[in-house]
């Protein structure tokens, strides 16, 4: 079944938190509502299945039709349809981007702008710097949870966002996941600039090729090949 509570954040970053190593190492966002709910968006930086690296795009002159559609900034957790329409993401049928153009990175290493970490927080940093700034983050709800301080930043309740990432075309034990019309991703709106920065993310084990109706990946079908790497670090983690 597709995943659950799915939707956009509509907050401002305050802080950030990079993660190493290996597992399930994640990028760390600290947002804020216009109510003063706090939350927090795991991103995924590394994959659980082979290949480990994920695939991205960073558009930063994102121009589309779903910005019309989203939420008032500031509002906090808003519930999507998964439809089209709406302001739901979908990779393969929303014509966001060209998903020839993700290319792929480590989570972390030695040296600037040479990972994903290093991406993310290019665009993070900037929001945070601009208090005009309003980030969209869409993925699935977690929490809140009143008993329970947030992991990572410790406010309370525990709140937030995870899944910024595609979500059909997947394999294994993951496929339980698939959908359509609940993709995840990041915006990020300078006013200021009248300019948008969109995030993509997706995992190399997903396929580009899925049905309709369910997200699932459609049989004889598979990722998009070699994508382009667009660093060769010297050392890897």
């Amino acid at each position: 079944m597709p995943i659950s509570n799915y939707g956009v954040l509509a907050a401002t970053a305050v802080d950030r938190r990079r993660e190493g190593g290996t597992g399930t190492p994640h990028y760390q966002i600290h947002l804020r509502d216009g109510q003063g709910t706090d939350y927090r968006a795991a991103v995924n930086v590394l994959s659980q299945q082979a290949p480990p690296d994920l695939r991205y795009l960073v558009d930063e002159d994102f121009r589309h039709p779903v910005t019309g559609l989203l939420p008032a900034a500031g509002s906090g957790w808003n519930p999507l349809p998964s439809r089209p329409g709406a302001a739901s993401l979908d990779f393969v049928r929303g014509r966001l981007f060209d998903p020839a153009a993700m290319k792929v990175l480590p989570p972390d290493a030695p040296g600037p702008d040479n990972d994903l970490g290093d991406v993310l927080d290019r665009c993070v940093q900037q929001a945070i710097a601009d208090p005009a700034a309003a980030l969209y983050v869409f993925g699935q709800r977690f929490g809140p949870e009143p008993s329970v301080p947030d992991k990572v930043f410790g406010f309370l309740p525990g709140n937030g966002v995870h899944d910024i990432h595609m979500n059909q075309g997947n394999s294994g034990r993951f496929t339980g996941d698939d959908g359509v019309y609940q993709d995840g991703g990041l915006l990020v709106h300078l006013p200021d600039r009248g300019r948008w920065t969109a995030v993509f993310l997706a995992f190399q084990s997903q396929s580009w090729h899925t049905d309709d109706r369910t997200g699932h990946t459609l049989p004889g079908t598979t990722p998009v090949p070699h994508p382009t790497r667009h660093h060769q670090p010297a050392e890897r983690p």
